[in-house]
């Protein structure tokens, strides 16, 4: 049985190392099922939506010698362009093969060469605590979108993206070339055993971000090497790990986090993070209007920018 499991160790790594998660009692969405104001994984565990509708489009159920594992993975489109996406990972019956699974998720989690949970140039910032084979993390980052779904630097996740590439190249979908996103990942067998990993991306005009110019993850205004050089950028994406630092403290609710377990947010914390967003889309639209009174541009220039900052 040992050696048999053994050979299954790819398989599990496979799918523990793209996104994230559920039960027995979990729910499951069917790809194109619609969504509204939350998205259930459990009876315990859902997460609020933001305002739209959202559709399902990434499911995987597997379960082989005692050990489940489930992928769901949403998104909300509006105007026909991706504005968030939401992937939960749970993966649960670990107390079977203990030793061997306690390898597996230190070596996706902290080994990885690609991406984990430890200091990496493109990450605007990674907290995380580790002791023994527990572990609770989250990193806030930027990403390269249509490389992430298509031809990622891990050569083991090509392909994993093939539901979402479907649903976008079937319904002519248009993708932000750039996304803010945060990761999120804990497991500790003193609060049941399951292991949790979800990403939340979005799309920068959300948070009313400057336009952006640069394309690539190295290159781009979000990267932590450039960020300093572009104060409005650094503005949206401190809001960014404002919000990303509250959900991660709500999950860690939802996960019933031991108090050692919980990671030192408050310094990326603004209270008003959301209501500043606001306040900044009225202040521009001021000025807008003020342009377009004064002749400084033309109708048609203003109805353009207008739809730009309500978008």
């Amino acid at each position: 049985m040992k050696d048999k499991f053994i050979n299954k160790k790819n398989i599990i790594i496979f799918l523990f190392l793209f996104f994230f998660v559920q039960n027995s009692e979990a729910k499951v969405y069917k790809y194109g099922t619609e969504l509204e104001n939350k998205f259930i994984i459990s009876k315990k565990f859902s997460i609020p939506l933001s305002e739209g509708k959202w559709v399902a489009i990434r499911n995987i159920r597997v379960t082989f010698y005692g050990i489940s594992q489930t992928i769901n993975g949403i998104a909300r489109i509006e105007n026909n362009e991706l504005q968030e996406l939401i992937e939960v990972y749970k993966g649960w019956g670990m107390d079977k093969y203990m030793s061997q699974i306690n390898t597996i998720i230190q070596e996706a989690v902290f080994k990885n060469q690609y991406d984990g949970c430890y200091e990496r140039s493109e990450y605007y910032f990674v907290e995380v605590f580790k002791k023994g084979s527990s572990h609770n993390c989250l990193i806030v980052r930027h990403l390269e979108t249509i490389k992430e779904l298509t031809n990622p630097d891990d050569p083991q996740l090509r392909g994993v993206g093939a539901q979402y590439n479907k649903y976008i190249r079937e319904n002519n979908i248009i993708i932000p070339e750039i996304t803010l996103a945060s990761e999120h990942s804990f497991f500790s067998r003193t609060t049941g055993g399951n292991w949790y990993r979800i990403v939340h991306a979005i799309n920068p005009k959300i948070l009313n971000s400057p336009d952006i110019n640069s394309f690539t993850e190295e290159s781009s205004e979000y990267h932590r090497s450039n960020i300093s050089k572009y104060p409005e950028h650094k503005k949206t994406m401190d809001t960014w790990a404002s919000i990303s630092s509250k959900n991660h403290k709500r999950l860690e609710k939802i996960f019933k986090a031991k108090k050692h377990h919980l990671l030192s947010l408050d310094k990326y914390i603004k209270e008003n993070d959301v209501e500043d967003t606001k306040k900044n889309v009225v202040e521009d639209l001021k000025k807008l209007n003020e342009l377009y009174k004064s002749g400084a541009i033309t109708k048609e220039e203003f109805k353009k920018a207008k739809k730009k900052l309500l978008n």
